[in-house]
């Protein structure tokens, strides 16, 4: 590693003068994880994003990396499109804690804590309670709900549970968060001072 304007940085890996991640030659898994924790975990999506769509890191090789960036990152969608993290989930395949393994046989019930306007992101549990803890987090936007749906096996894109987070998350395509699926379980009252 390299020292670069007061950061370390994995060799070969630089930004362009556009600001978008580079690397010189192929990256290997263990250097992008290197370099994910270097760049920062809201920088993280970034760079799988760059690196990726440059040529320079394969995702169906290295299939962690996706679930990887997607766990450091604080609002994961808030930095990619959710098209491009479920384009990347799926080019890198169905993972559990970002290591290859086939998807679930049966629809998995997840749950969902937010404001109902962020009903159909990506990121669900299968732990209500875990889901409600988010629900109450979001209470300072107005009043964060719980929500359950049944997603189908092909929908499924990633298990995430033991990250530094461990939110038994399940990453869901949002193509499969309609009205006939999506089901409000909670509803968290605003606090009253």
């Amino acid at each position: 590693m390299t020292q670069h304007r007061g950061e370390w940085w994995v060799a070969g890996l630089y930004r362009d003068e556009a600001g978008y991640y580079r690397f010189n030659g192929e990256m290997a898994c263990d250097i992008f994880s290197t370099a994910l924790r270097h760049v920062g975990r809201n920088d993280g999506p970034a760079l799988l994003h760059d690196l990726h769509f440059a040529g320079a890191l394969s995702v169906s090789e290295c299939p962690g990396s996706v679930a990887e960036a997607w766990s450091m990152a604080e609002f994961p969608c808030s930095l990619l499109e959710p098209d491009v993290w479920v384009e990347l989930f799926e080019e890198a395949g169905y993972t559990t804690d970002g290591q290859p393994t086939q998807r679930p046989r049966k629809a998995v019930t997840v749950y969902r804590g937010c404001h109902p306007e962020r009903r159909d992101g990506m990121s669900w549990t299968t732990d209500i309670d875990r889901a409600q803890w988010f629900a109450d987090r979001d209470l300072g936007s107005g009043a964060g709900v719980v929500f359950e749906a049944e997603i189908s096996p092909g929908f499924l894109l990633a298990y995430i549970h033991k990250s530094h987070r461990g939110e038994a998350e399940y990453v869901v395509d949002p193509a499969a968060l309609n009205d006939d699926v999506v089901k409000l379980v909670r509803a968290t009252p605003p606090t009253t001072d």
